[in-house]
C-alpha cells in the first residue's frame, strides 16, 4: 500500500450522519456502562487505602482519592457522555465524558488486577472527543473519516496485540490446545471454589481433548487476522461476524464477558450504520403503516 493510497483511506470522507450515530451510540454505551457499574465503582472507593496501586494516569497519585471524589468524577463522566449522546455542546461535553471515563476506568483498574474489558470504549470515547473539538465541517453533508479509520485502527491494534500475546506467553504450544484447555478449566474451578458465577459447559468441555487444538486455532486466527477488517466488502463483515462469535464463545466457555463488543457498539465504525438506520426506518414506518391499515379495514367491517 503506498502512501497515497493510505492517505486517502485514512482520510476518506464519510457521511457526517455516520460519525454522528457512531458518536451518539459510543456515548450513550459508556453512560449504560456506568449506571450498571455504579455499585461496584462505588465499592472500589471505599476498598482500604493500602490496597491502592495506580496505573495508567493515575501514577502520579500519591495516595487514594477520596470516595466522594471518585463519585464526583463519576457523575461528570454521566453527564458528559449524555449529553455527548444527545449533541448537546459535544465539543465540551464529550472532552469531559471521555476524560471522566478514562479516571472511573483507570481508578477501577488500580487495585492489583488491570481490567481490559474497557481499554478500548475509552479510547473510542478519547477518539470521539478529539474528533469533535477539532473538526470544522460541521453543517456539511460530508465529513473526513479519520476519526472512524482510527478507531478502527485501534479495534485491530487491540486483537493482534491479544494474539501476540498468546504467543508471546506459549509459543508454539498454544496451537494443542493445552495451554487453552488449562486456562479455561483453572478459571472456571477457581470461579466455582469462590461461588462466582463460571461456566458448566466450559468445565465439562475442559475434559473433552480433541476439540481444543482447532479452537485454540480460530483463537488465533481471529485475533491475528484483524487486519482483515480494514478491506471492504465481504471480508469485512466476515471477520466482523466470527470476531463477535468469538465473544458469545468466550463467555459460554470462560463466563468472561465483553459487553463493549458483544452489544456491537465496539465495531460500529466499520458499518455503514446510516444505511442501517435509514432501513430500520423504513421497516418500522411500513410495519406501522401495515397496522393502521388493518385497523381501518376493522373499523370499516364493523361499520
Amino acid at each position: 500500500m503506498t502512501v497515497e493510497s493510505m492517505s486517502s483511506w485514512w482520510f476518506a470522507p464519510v457521511p457526517a450522519r455516520r460519525l454522528d450515530l457512531v458518536r451518539a451510540a459510543t456515548f450513550g454505551y459508556a453512560v449504560l456502562w456506568l449506571i450498571v457499574r455504579v455499585r461496584y465503582v462505588w465499592d472500589v472507593a471505599g476498598l482500604p487505602a493500602r490496597r491502592f496501586h495506580p496505573v495508567g494516569v493515575l501514577t502520579w497519585f500519591d495516595s487514594q482519592p477520596s470516595r466522594t471524589a471518585i463519585m464526583l468524577v463519576w457523575g461528570l463522566a454521566v453527564c458528559g457522555s449524555l449529553l455527548a449522546a444527545c449533541g448537546r455542546a459535544v465539543r465540551f461535553s464529550a472532552s469531559i465524558g471521555s476524560l471522566a471515563m478514562l479516571v472511573i476506568a483507570t481508578f477501577t483498574s488500580s487495585f492489583g488486577q488491570v481490567f481490559h474489558t474497557e481499554h478500548l470504549l475509552v479510547l473510542h470515547l478519547l477518539v470521539l472527543a478529539v474528533f469533535v473539538v477539532v473538526d470544522t465541517s460541521a453543517g456539511q453533508d460530508e465529513r473526513t473519516g479519520w476519526a472512524l479509520s482510527l478507531m478502527m485502527a485501534i479495534v485491530v491494534v487491540s486483537y493482534v496485540v491479544a494474539g501476540l500475546a498468546k504467543l508471546r506467553f506459549s509459543g508454539a504450544d498454544w496451537l494443542t490446545g493445552d495451554v487453552l484447555r488449562n486456562w479455561v478449566a483453572a478459571d472456571n474451578l477457581r470461579k466455582l471454589l469462590l461461588n462466582d458465577f463460571h461456566s458448566p459447559l466450559g468445565g465439562w468441555l475442559a475434559g473433552v481433548e480433541w476439540i481444543w487444538p482447532p479452537v485454540a486455532a480460530l483463537t488465533l486466527m481471529v485475533e491475528l487476522g484483524a487486519p482483515i477488517a480494514l478491506t471492504s466488502g465481504r471480508a469485512r463483515l466476515l471477520w466482523l461476524a466470527v470476531a463477535w462469535s468469538f465473544h458469545v464463545g468466550v463467555f459460554v466457555i470462560m463466563a468472561i464477558t465483553f459487553p463493549y463488543q458483544l452489544t456491537g457498539v465496539a465495531y460500529l465504525a466499520f458499518l455503514p450504520v446510516e444505511r442501517i438506520e435509514t432501513w430500520a426506518r423504513q421497516f418500522f414506518s411500513s410495519r406501522r403503516r401495515v397496522g393502521f391499515g388493518r385497523l381501518g379495514t376493522v373499523g370499516s367491517d364493523q361499520r
